[in-house]
């Protein structure tokens, strides 16, 4: 079992909660009132590995020292926002820039996920605007509705899944490659010089 933490940020009222209760037991409850961060925890298979989950939705009104703890626990994000609130879109480059800034790292695992795509009459935020977004923070993109789709919100999970692990997973030693890649070239440059034509 690999342990992953995941954190959902966003804004209020944009779904983190219905996201996660979707995920964990794949039912929607639309109506939420928490005051305090809840975590969730489940296990998955992906691509063949066993991952233990612990996702973590933090209270809107969390302070800043909280908000940082958390996103120092956390090994990947999703950041949410509702195409029906743009203040709600306009909030994520803040949120990015915080998670950089305290994993202090070039590549975070980050999933941006436009939630509320069931309510198209009250759009304010269009789909390319969520995917210039997405592309500009270097962040993998979904467009869903928690509330109608859940094998849509399995997939943003497990795309942000996929994007830790790949992370987590160690680069071959460049040097043992380098050199096992010299020793096939010298090997198939001595077996060519000796062979008899």
């Amino acid at each position: 079992m690999v342990p992953l933490k995941l954190l959902v940020l966003g804004a209020h009222n944009t779904g983190k909660t219905a996201l996660c209760v979707r995920f964990v037991t794949k039912r929607f409850i639309g109506e939420y009132d928490r005051k305090k961060d809840v975590t969730y925890r489940c296990s998955r298979t992906v691509d063949q590995e066993s991952v233990d989950l612990e996702i973590l939705d933090v209270a809107w009104k969390s302070s800043a020292a909280s908000l940082e703890a958390s996103i120092r626990w956390a090994d990947g994000f999703l950041l949410l926002y509702s195409i029906t609130q743009r203040c709600s879109f306009t909030e994520v480059p803040r949120l990015k820039t915080l998670i950089d800034q305290t994993k202090q790292s070039l590549v975070v695992p980050t999933v941006l996920v436009a939630n509320k795509a069931d309510l198209e009459i009250g759009r304010e935020v269009t789909t390319e605007e969520g995917q210039r977004l997405a592309k500009d923070l270097r962040c993998g993109f979904r467009e869903l509705s928690v509330a109608e789709a859940a094998l849509a919100v399995e997939a943003a999970v497990l795309q942000l899944i996929r994007l830790v692990l790949d992370q987590q997973r160690p680069l071959p030693d460049r040097r043992s490659y380098m050199l096992t890649v010299r020793h096939a070239l010298t090997k198939k440059l001595t077996r060519s010089k000796t062979m008899q034509w």
